[in-house]
């Protein structure tokens, strides 16, 4: 008996739809806004640009950093970018007109990630410094400032509640953070291959890791609660390589 629905339908690989050309050096992030109405791109080029999702052309051009950009966030009512450069400062965008809202300054080395917590009040940021940084949106004002790591950040993400922050580097490590208090919960991952990315699922129960010799881990808390209790390491990791 033929098996019904979807597992009928032959699947259709991703076809390229078109390209956007507007930066002069390579690009170093792109994503979609939480309403999926616009797109965000950073470059070398020491700009980013905002195009609309629905025409795929250009809404406006952000200038502003005096070096290359190497991340940008959406905040969740995605009407801000944050830009991370390396000029050692952040920039903070209004998305829908184009407009320079501040500067964040403190890094001092290349600041390398970013992301806005879910309720978009905070920011935080990793650094070639070796440190992740807490930001108020507000009045962009740095609220900590983490000594977090041996060698430079690669990723920082906000849990869905905004409580904690998970960090990645390149000495190997995985470390949760209070972000009220700046404190380390959990190191996750000790002396692995260096940490090029760190994020928790959207129900938080997980974090995924990838790690520089063509490895993902996924790390499962259980239960996720027990993070803030030095004495529960109850959690488990799945390895895949690729």
């Amino acid at each position: 008996m033929e098996s019904s629905g979807a597992s009928n339908q032959q699947y259709q690989p991703y076809r390229l739809f078109q390209t956007l050309t507007g930066h002069t050096r390579a690009i170093s992030c792109v994503k979609f806004s939480n309403d999926g109405t616009l797109i965000a791109s950073s470059s070398l080029d020491k700009t980013l640009i905002v195009w609309s999702s629905q025409t795929l052309t250009i809404r406006s051009r952000l200038i502003g950093h005096s070096e290359g950009i190497s991340d940008l966030a959406w905040s969740s009512d995605s009407h801000y970018i944050c830009s991370a450069s390396d000029d050692r400062t952040l920039r903070i965008w209004d998305a829908r007109s184009g407009d320079f809202v501040k500067t964040l300054r403190g890094h001092t080395g290349y600041v390398f990630c970013v992301n806005f917590n879910p309720q978009s009040n905070l920011i935080v940021s990793g650094s070639f410094d070796e440190t992740v940084r807490v930001w108020d949106v507000k009045n962009g004002r740095c609220v900590h400032v983490i000594e977090a790591h041996n060698m430079p950040v690669t990723s920082v993400h906000f849990i869905k509640d905004g409580s904690i922050i998970v960090s990645g580097s390149h000495d190997g490590s995985c470390k949760i953070w209070d972000a009220a208090t700046g404190k380390c919960l959990k190191t996750l991952i000790h002396e692995a291959p260096a940490v090029s990315f760190t994020k928790f699922s959207p129900n938080g129960k997980f974090i995924l890791v990838a790690t520089l010799d063509d490895t993902l881990i996924l790390d499962y808390l259980s239960p996720f609660a027990d993070v803030r209790d030095d004495n529960q390491r109850n959690h488990q990791d799945y390895t895949v390589l690729c």
